[in-house]
């Protein structure tokens, strides 16, 4: 059955660090909790890890009602950002940490603690590291002292508060990979707290993406990528980038091109937003049946392009993306005008209090694949 949370608030004076969450998260799912600073999701992890409790709502576990377990009973494995190992310990003394501070009736014999941390260190792939002190230790490896610890207990729910937080761009890339793998090979619950969305997007079954308490998309890692549902989704997620248009009779207006919107309620809304992604920004030959931007930066960074534009008469420059190969067939210089085509539109209609009322996806006729997501069509003149 999983869990199940259900009209989650937390309030801390005037501030609602959660406003009415809910989530279910399946057996054995990977779940990734992604947002800024302030969004509710370390709010989210304290309650379920027995740290705080909630001003209302509830949290059920197979129909167990968790929030009535104090944190010992709950069967929570928690892993923080900072590692919290205890340096004047082992390697193997932190891994069986949580299992010799048990009551005396439900301690394992001192000799199954040592089979089961000589276990877990080689899952974690630290055989011949258990008398080491975290000192001697690197990031990495203290990160996955930490998972170990964590697992030592045999928890039915993983809690991960930013794990890679602390280390190093290299580490965290490798780690990645390492604990996705090392997931499925437990299929125990986890869920993993970040502000990162290359880790939610590269290792989560499912992303729950927060803003200001709230919840603001759940979906697969595609599905909230390529079709973000709030404008917020669509910065955070995206790098969604704001362009100028308007709807107006069922009509999406842009830089000159217009397109029909069927069944997109605009009238009533407060305010019409229209995103598109720096990848989504296509380079054309000029004259082309596309824009003319004037090329106002260019960066080379690790095998991409990326460009700084101004389009139109856009206060705001917008940034573009591109292949080595697809920059070297134009390889126009700064302050030249060079043509774009746009693959992908995200389009938002919200009422006063920032409540989306409608969105869609268009891909203009122009595009380099068809025109076949979305009730769009391009009106001629």
């Amino acid at each position: 059955m999983g869990i199940e949370i259900s009209r989650l608030r937390r309030q801390f004076g005037n501030f609602a660090a959660l406003d009415d969450v809910s989530l279910s998260i399946g057996d054995g799912e990977f779940v990734a909790v992604l947002g800024p600073s302030g969004s509710g999701k370390t709010s989210l992890l304290r309650i379920l890890a027995g740290l705080d409790q909630p001003d209302a709502g509830s949290v059920l576990r197979d129909g167990q009602d968790l929030l009535a377990l104090d944190a010992r009973r709950r069967g929570v494995g928690l892993v923080f950002q900072h590692y919290a190992l205890f340096p004047h310990m082992t390697v193997a003394q932190n891994v069986a940490f949580g299992l010799r501070v048990r009551p005396w009736r439900q301690r394992p014999r001192a000799s199954a603690i040592k089979a089961s941390v000589e276990n877990l260190l080689r899952k974690v792939e630290l055989e011949g590291f258990a008398q080491r002190y975290p000192a001697q230790l690197s990031g990495g490896q203290r990160q996955r002292v930490a998972l170990a610890r964590a697992l030592a207990i045999e928890p039915r729910l993983l809690l991960l508060d930013e794990p890679f937080g602390a280390l190093d761009a290299q580490v965290r890339v490798n780690l990645r990979g390492w604990l996705r793998e090392f997931h499925h090979s437990l299929g125990i619950t986890t869920l993993f707290i970040t502000h990162d969305q290359d880790e939610a997007l590269e290792m989560a079954d499912r992303v729950v993406l927060m803003n200001r308490g709230r919840i603001e998309q759940i979906g697969t890692p595609e599905q909230i990528y390529r079709q973000p549902a709030t404008p917020f989704a669509s910065r955070f997620i995206a790098r969604g980038q704001a362009l100028p248009g308007v709807v107006r009779e069922q009509q999406l207006h842009l830089f000159g091109h217009t397109w029909r919107i069927e069944n997109f309620p605009a009238e009533g809304a407060h305010e019409i937003t229209v995103h598109v992604r720096p990848e989504d920004i296509v380079l054309a030959s000029l004259p082309a049946d596309g824009l003319n931007a004037q090329l106002l930066s260019l960066r080379h960074v690790a095998g991409t392009v990326r460009a700084s534009l101004r389009v139109g008469n856009m206060d705001e420059p917008i940034e573009a993306e591109w292949s080595e190969r697809d920059w070297a067939r134009h390889n126009a210089p700064v302050d030249d005008a060079i043509g774009i085509h746009f693959q992908a539109l995200s389009v938002f209609a919200t009422d006063r209090e920032g409540r989306v009322l409608a969105h869609a996806t268009v891909h203009p006729p122009h595009a380099s694949f068809p025109v076949a997501v979305g009730p769009w069509r391009r009106v001629e003149a």
